[in-house]
């Protein structure tokens, strides 16, 4: 089933943070470019938004590299097993931490990350160096930058060393999803509109769809319900009659109204 929402590709100039020869860390003219990467893609408004914020972090100075941006199903998945592994064994530090079978920093369920949505960023944040910044003021001026353009911090406040401080979200024309449904379900529906979500039914896609468009049908689970056929035919004149069709003319239908 072709997804409602493409992927695209990001500007050639921005950078990931890993070395052509392996390794981070070293100078820009050994890093790989993120648009040759797997993760190198994410969702139109992001990658607009995304140009815009490495193009400001060079001008201020810094040196913007990316860690991650998109991450598919499977890696995912294993990232969020290595999660798991960590926190089964009591979360263990030093000696005892495996960095081959444990992952130490938070990871989303398969599906309902920000990341399988195309919406969410890591930065490389050792690396940014703004001139004549403290080092314990790197992240405030990034923050600075950033939000302006619409990377919403994950964390509260720009606290340096905090866990996920690197992290920002795109929330960009899924706020209304956010601030009805909260965060899980803003990336879940995300993720399913660009065909990377733990639910990929048919009726999934359209329940996202109908988020995305303002209607309240309560949480995206997969089963049309009496809620989303409710809204389906407020939305779409024969809505219900192409849910049961299975056609696929009605996600254009969905994804033509305005987001809300």
């Amino acid at each position: 089933m072709t997804a409602p929402i493409a992927l695209v590709s990001v500007d050639h100039d921005i950078l990931s943070c890993y070395g052509k020869k392996g390794g981070t860390g070293g100078p820009r003219s050994d890093l790989i470019p993120l648009y040759t990467m797997k993760a190198g893609v994410c969702v139109a408004e992001a990658a607009v938004a995304l140009k815009k914020l490495n193009d400001a972090v060079l001008l201020h100075g810094g040196d913007f590299r990316i860690t991650e941006l998109h991450r598919d199903l499977a890696v995912q998945t294993a990232a969020r097993k290595k999660y798991d592994t960590w926190v089964v064994a009591g979360k263990p530090k030093g000696a005892a931490f495996d960095s081959k079978t444990m992952k130490a920093a938070f990871v989303a369920q398969p599906g309902r990350s920000g990341h399988n949505a195309g919406r969410s960023l890591d930065v490389d944040l050792a690396s940014l160096k703004f001139p004549g910044v403290p080092a314990n003021r790197q992240l405030d001026t990034l923050w600075e930058i950033a939000k302006p353009l619409g990377w919403v911090p994950i964390i509260k406040e720009a606290k340096e060393g905090a866990s996920e401080s690197w992290h920002f979200d795109m929330v960009g024309e899924l706020a209304g999803v956010k601030a009805r449904l909260g965060y899980e379900m803003w990336a879940l529906c995300g993720a399913i509109l660009v065909g990377h979500g733990d639910l990929s039914s048919y009726d999934a896609t359209v329940q996202a769809l109908l988020c995305r468009a303002g209607y309240n049908i309560g949480s995206i689970d997969g089963a049309a319900g009496a809620k989303t056929k409710a809204a389906l035919e407020d939305a779409v004149s024969g809505g219900v009659v192409a849910l049961q069709a299975r056609d696929p003319q009605l996600f254009e239908d969905l994804l033509a109204l305005p987001a809300a």
